[in-house]
């Protein structure tokens, strides 16, 4: 069975359980019959059918040159889109690859894209905003790298975190393990800058990073195409 044949035939069992749910007994009694009967045959399991609504999404890294290690504040960038919207981020060299109910893969790769640009935005105009007080280019790029954490640490205060229930972990979970059996742990780097010698560099990202704002929610067509988000750019 090819696994356009297996997508068909999840659609097809979960209209017949929907059916089971009928008032007319009959119709249920029959179709929660057949539903069994394909799921012995299939091998096809509950946690199989509610998993037909996940999906893969990717974006790209952005903030990652290939060969190199994600910067911490690329880390912290992923880890709240995954807290606003309940997805999971798996990066490569490559690609960030989201992995939730389809919707919300689609937003968290959208919701990536748009903040991560605009991150590496931020970045190159603290940089050149700090060139006259910090002549050492190793230093100056250790301080836009603080900036940049603060920068997400700030946006992270405004979002609402979604809230997963056991079932919606677990299932993410599985999901998770079914795409990526082997997955390891990626590699991280920080700025290298002492507390003291950040300060100023946090807290001027944590005061540009409040005033970007994030919201759950998407409303997206028959195509999977967004058409709305909720994500509301920077503003006051």
């Amino acid at each position: 069975m090819t696994e356009d044949q297996r997508k068909k035939m999840m659609e097809r069992l979960k209209k017949l359980l929907s059916l089971s749910r009928s008032a007319n007994e009959n119709e249920a009694s029959a179709a929660l019959a057949k539903a069994q009967e394909l799921m012995r045959e299939l091998e096809i399991t509950e946690d199989d059918l509610e998993l037909v609504d996940y999906a893969t999404v990717e974006s790209p890294v952005i903030l990652m040159r290939p060969g190199h290690r994600l910067p911490i504040y690329g880390g912290m960038l992923a880890s709240t889109i995954e807290k606003a919207f309940g997805c999971k981020a798996i990066f490569s060299d490559s690609a960030i690859i989201w992995l939730g109910p389809k919707s919300k893969a689609e937003i968290s790769a959208y919701s990536w894209t748009v903040l991560a640009r605009l991150l590496s935005s931020k970045r190159a105009e603290y940089s050149f905003v700090i060139m006259l007080q910090e002549r050492n280019p190793g230093r100056r790029a250790a301080k836009a790298d603080t900036y940049c954490e603060g920068w997400v640490y700030g946006v992270g205060q405004n979002i609402i975190e979604e809230k997963l229930s056991e079932k919606e972990k677990r299932l993410t979970s599985l999901f998770t393990k079914q795409k990526f059996p082997h997955l390891g742990t990626m590699q991280q780097r920080g700025s290298g800058l002492s507390s003291s010698d950040a300060g100023d560099a946090w807290s001027d990202g944590i005061k540009d990073g409040r005033k970007t704002r994030l919201h759950s929610g998407v409303q997206a067509d028959h195509k999977g195409q967004i058409r709305e988000t909720r994500y509301l750019g920077a503003g006051a």
